[in-house]
């Protein structure tokens, strides 16, 4: 199930530990700890005291196994539970790691997108700086055999899994381009997994689907977005369905492509003079722009949606969004531990604070309950009514 995306940014802070009962009373008494500076507030706090008599007393009486690094993890939890924020969490060093690798999601393999079409593997995409890039291969061409075992006999679903492997080692495929076989070996790598994915429909309709918000997804976007109007794009549908949204700073990137120089969102903090509001650089585009959102379309997909449909003049078509207006910042700590924390809420161009109450589409259509979300107006009813819409302002 997808979560409500996260925006991350860089932030320092405090961390708060106790070793020995003694030696963490003596150091908050001078008020150093770990090199770090304890704030007298807390010196002084008549409850941090009774935290170190807890934590002292478990230690030395218990007869149940604990060890610090379980008790201080378990109170660190406890602090963050307290704000009743289900987008605050406090990560361990593999808790962090994880959460990272959510943000920059990576496969082994050769860098392509195929589609099972029996007795045949159709390479639907090859994604950017692959080997299969590198190879010269591309969409429409057709992987016949792997390893010297013909496709068409051992089925798609086997051929798929002889074409992953381990890091560094060579697969060898046969390859049909254009009804000219050809033989490529290639070493398989570390793929960056796309977030972005786009054609060209009918009519010179631009489609674009933008999964999340991760590392590389502002280059995915504005890459993609100038070979779509090179190939003669007229209009774009920008489907953010089940979007869970992720970085803002690559929502502002993705930005900078389609909405016009100016203003995409306004942070505000619990220190008005961290006030800021983000601007896209522009030049944005003048096609007409219908965006596709849904419930769990949230956070950075819902920033970019606004900002199209405030300072564009796109047209959101589906139903009301997720509603988060509010911003994390991802804190690092010791150990490669870090506290994900909301700092900020945030504010549409028009002044918009969407939290818990979304973006009401002006274009209302419900999904069909026995439908998946897709990118083939045939089979996605949705999306044939953006498509309608689309074509509408388009002047079709």
């Amino acid at each position: 199930m997808r979560r409500p995306g996260l925006a991350i940014w860089a932030a320092v802070t405090v961390l708060l530990m106790a070793g020995s009962s003694l030696g963490t009373w003596w150091a908050t008494q001078n008020g150093v700890l770990g090199g770090t500076v304890v704030p007298a507030s807390m010196r002084q706090n008549k409850e941090f005291t009774r935290f170190v008599q807890v934590y002292d007393s478990i230690r030395r009486e218990t007869i149940w196994h604990n060890t610090p690094k379980q008790l201080l993890a378990g109170a660190i939890n406890g602090m963050v539970g307290t704000l009743h924020d289900q987008f605050s969490d406090y990560f361990s060093s593999s808790q962090n790691q994880s959460f990272q690798a959510l943000l920059n999601p990576t496969f082994v393999g050769i860098g392509v997108e195929v589609s099972a079409s029996a007795p045949q593997l159709v390479i639907e995409q090859v994604f950017p700086k692959s080997p299969a890039s590198r190879a010269g291969l591309a969409q429409g061409d057709i992987i016949t055999a792997v390893n010297g075992q013909l496709v068409s006999r051992v089925g798609t679903a086997a051929a798929v899994n002889m074409i992953h492997g381990k890091v560094g080692t060579t697969v060898r495929l046969a390859v049909s381009i254009r009804g000219k076989q050809k033989i490529v070996v290639l070493k398989r790598a570390v793929i960056d997994e796309p977030t972005v994915y786009s054609y060209m429909m009918p009519h010179q309709i631009a489609y674009m689907n933008i999964v999340e918000f991760g590392n590389n997804t502002g280059a995915e976007v504005v890459s993609q977005f100038h070979q779509l109007v090179k190939d003669g794009a007229r209009g774009l549908l920008l489907d953010l369905r089940d979007n869970p949204g992720g970085e803002v700073a690559q929502a502002l990137t993705a930005a900078n492509a389609l909405v016009p120089a100016g203003p995409v969102v306004s942070l505000h903090y619990k220190n008005p003079s961290q006030d800021q509001t983000l601007d896209s650089s522009g030049p944005g585009t003048k096609l007409p722009i219908v965006v596709l959102v849904n419930g769990e379309t949230a956070s950075a997909a819902e920033i970019l949606s606004a900002a199209i449909t405030e300072r564009q003049g796109g047209t959101l078509v589906g139903t009301r969004t997720y509603g988060k207006g509010i911003v994390q910042e991802l804190i690092p700590l010791a150990n490669h531990a870090a506290l994900k924390l909301t700092v900020a809420k945030y504010y549409t161009p028009d002044g918009q604070y969407i939290e818990h109450k979304g973006l009401t589409p002006s274009v209302y259509d419900p999904e069909a309950s026995n439908v998946v979300p897709s990118d083939i107006p045939a089979e996605d009813p949705q999306l044939a009514k953006a498509v309608t819409v689309l074509l509408k302002k388009m002047g079709q």
